[in-house]
């Protein structure tokens, strides 16, 4: 798959079989939590496999192309440490989107709740325990099937600096429906309501006016 973004000017995306997704969110931990994205009625996961985990790891700037080249190639000569690395990556995932769904999901002082919990924290944890998996994957050997994990790794730091350390991070949720993509507002002006405005924001503004127009046309005198 092209894993390349369309230009500089662009958000850089991943462009799988289910189609483009682009890295909207302002951060990598969100974009992760993103691959499991609404698109019409139907709920897409961006990343089915192992292979597609590997590539989209490139645009969302976690993976080098080297990186995923070497591991691609290597997934097939351990399927089952790739299958591992994967159900590992789809956990972390779960457990990831749940802290977020609740954090943004409204109540009492939504921004001071900690997208984290214990199952989250042991997944990371469990994760982030082979160091060398953080570093350049350059010098590791190309056999070493422990190096399928690297992209689970590299999310997971990701993860853990969003999840762990405190911050003053605005995290909101696109109110397009039924989109409700994450991403972190950085606005000033206004709050952020959605993951774009080229897409869902569009989408929104054009269904307000159809909406204002049949209630005009309903308050007509003489109908």
């Amino acid at each position: 798959m092209n894993t390349s973004g369309l230009s500089s000017a662009e958000p850089r995306a991943y462009f799988s079989a289910l189609g483009r997704i682009r890295m909207l969110a302002g951060d990598p931990a969100l974009d992760f939590a993103n691959t499991l994205h609404w698109r019409g009625a139907q709920q897409m996961d961006f990343l089915p496999d192992y292979q597609a985990l590997a590539e989209w790891s490139v645009p969302a700037g976690l993976l080098s192309e080297q990186e995923m080249g070497m591991l691609v190639l290597l997934a097939p000569r351990f399927p089952r440490a790739a299958e591992a690395a994967h159900s590992a990556a789809i956990a972390l995932r779960t457990a990831w989107r749940a802290g977020l769904e609740e954090r943004t999901g409204g109540g009492p002082n939504p921004e001071t709740r900690s997208p984290s919990s214990p199952l989250l924290e042991q997944l990371l944890t469990s994760a982030l325990s082979d160091p060398g998996l953080l570093m350049s994957a350059g010098a590791r050997r190309e056999d070493d099937e422990r190096m399928l994990f690297l992209p689970v790794s590299r999310i997971a730091l990701a993860v853990a600096s969003l999840a762990l350390i405190p911050a003053e991070r605005a995290m909101g949720r696109c109110e397009g429906d039924p989109c409700g993509g994450f991403f972190l507002n950085t606005s000033r002006s206004k709050p952020r309501r959605w993951c774009s405005m080229d897409s869902c924001g569009n989408r929104a503004k054009a269904r307000g006016f159809r909406s204002r127009m049949m209630a005009e046309e309903i308050r007509k005198p003489g109908d």
